[in-house]
């Protein structure tokens, strides 16, 4: 079976959450021994990195017209098949949202993440709503099946598009091998962080991500707790950021050991995790909860908002605070502080809910999709 993945995510310096989604789902698939796996990228005039990637010889360059052109046809339904100069396939999957035209693949399928765009809307920057709402109606028609990374959202598209369950397949997102080994690196001098102990959080600066809610209860913790303990918060810039930069400026003004660091490099990204006291996830929507299981994998042990996809990921393996309350996640980060023995706790329990996670299991979902469609 030939399975091709557009890889075009991967072809730059900063991974998004939808390039590390592609990189675990091309690996997997490359694990199988039944599958020829090949991934194609747009890199015209050879300007783009090339991916990161273990098949070297399965990699394929589009170099007929720039990504950013190509993706703006395809938005308004004017694109020509994405692979017209590459070889033909039994599958293609597409992990962003949109399925392109196709000439050389018998089958198409598209990865849905989530649907922010429709249950809260304001989070999601202009253009890309605008744009989402264009695509992904037309991508679930024309794709031959769709993927998904959790119960929930499929649950939602099932909803909200009248999808019948059987053209829907999930594959879990297990956290990459680097989690589950020792990090020693050096990151407090790196990257400015204040105590030797904290609580951390990784994402964008977005709305969905609410860490005015996190701030505020990290704000409301003990004195003494908030000199011992920093909240450190890591990643890009995303979009609609006034409200969580507010949030920092106003805690920073105050003098609270809050501070945002922006992007960890990859090699100190499991040193983070290894290193805090805890891993705090605050959001309101998520497709997934990729952090959740780098946390585990990592040792460090987890609080969660209580929406069901967290839930669904972090199992009896985490703990949870109401979703928008910052009274609730305040009293659950002390009570997590002050238990050293509940912090070990979750950490054996978070190993055992590691083992519901696997590569493997996401090969198989995919090919057995196929040959029911072929």
């Amino acid at each position: 079976m030939k399975i091709r993945v557009e890889v075009s995510s991967l072809a730059s310096s900063k991974m998004s959450g939808v390039a590390n989604y592609t990189k675990m789902l091309v690996e997997s698939l490359n694990g199988d021994r039944n599958i020829e796996t090949h991934a194609s990228y747009f890199n015209f005039l050879n300007r783009q990195p090339i991916p990161n990637l273990s098949i070297k010889k399965s990699l394929e360059k589009n170099s007929i017209i720039p990504l950013r052109i190509y993706a703006k046809l395809q938005s308004y339904s004017f694109a020509p098949p994405f692979d017209v100069n590459l070889s033909k396939v039994d599958l293609t999957i597409f992990p962003n949202f949109a399925t392109w035209p196709s000439m050389k693949s018998r089958l198409r399928a598209t990865v849905i993440h989530d649907l922010t765009y429709i249950r809260f809307p304001d989070t999601v920057d202009e253009k890309n709503l605008v744009h989402l709402k264009r695509v992904v109606p037309r991508s679930i028609k024309e794709a031959d099946f769709i993927i998904t990374i959790s119960e929930a959202v499929k649950s939602e598209l099932m909803k909200e598009f009248d999808l019948p369950p059987d053209k829907c397949v999930i594959t879990t997102i297990p956290p990459d091998d680097k989690y589950h080994h020792k990090n020693d690196n050096e990151i407090h001098d790196k990257y400015g962080i204040p105590t030797k102990k904290f609580i951390y959080f990784i994402g964008n600066l977005e709305p969905r991500k609410d860490l005015p809610t996190l701030i505020k209860a990290y704000c409301k913790l003990p004195t003494a707790m908030k000199k011992e303990y920093s909240l450190i918060m890591a990643g890009g810039n995303g979009w609609k950021t006034e409200n969580s930069r507010k949030a920092i400026k106003n805690a920073q003004k105050n003098s609270e050991n809050v501070a945002h660091i922006g992007f960890v490099d990859d090699d100190d990204a499991a040193a983070f995790y290894q290193k805090a006291t805890m891993f705090v996830m605050p959001s309101i929507y998520e497709g997934f909860g990729m952090p959740i299981l780098e946390s585990m994998a990592s040792g460090c042990p987890v609080i969660a908002s209580d929406i069901p996809v967290l839930k669904e990921v972090g199992g009896d393996a985490a703990l949870y605070a109401k979703a928008g309350d910052s009274d609730d996640f305040k009293e659950v980060i002390e009570k997590l502080i002050k238990d050293t023995g509940l912090q070990k706790k979750l950490v054996e329990l978070g190993k055992q809910n590691l083992k519901n996670f696997s590569l493997e299991k996401n090969a198989k979902v995919i090919s057995d999709k196929v040959k029911s469609l072929i």
